[in-house]
């Protein structure tokens, strides 16, 4: 199913586990990603992917991006127990910290939970 992002009547706090791993992705990435970890404090969830995945969108102190274009931070993957192969990404738009994507890579099955860190590889390394 394409991703679809649905808005959320009220931004909410990240859960302990989106945060965390927000936070690690950010710290694995490209270099610049460390510089979006304090602004990884002040983000609020404001939209999710209505496919059923767990992608989510920020907003930092109320500020959204204004623009689509984006940048990745951080690309990552895992194989869950049955094999099927996920994404993992944390991208910026408009120098906000502005989203967890995640997708499968083999179309077998939607990413309805986050990863465990111990999981993540770098994009391209799994087959």
């Amino acid at each position: 199913m394409a991703h679809e992002t649905g808005e959320l009547s009220e931004p909410r706090e990240l859960s302990a586990e989106e945060r965390g791993l927000t936070d690690w992705l950010l710290r694995h990435g490209a270099a610049e990603g460390i510089d979006f970890l304090a602004q990884l404090e002040h983000a609020k969830v404001i939209a999710h992917c209505k496919c059923g995945c767990a992608s989510i969108d920020f907003s930092i102190d109320g500020r959204r991006p204004k623009t689509f274009g984006m940048r990745v931070l951080s690309d990552f993957q895992w194989k869950d127990e049955q094999g099927r192969l996920f994404g993992a990404i944390v991208f910026e738009q408009d120098d906000l910290l502005a989203g967890l994507d995640l997708w499968s890579i083999d179309g077998i099955a939607t990413a309805h939970v986050l990863p465990s860190v111990e999981a993540l590889v770098p994009y391209g390394t799994l087959a």
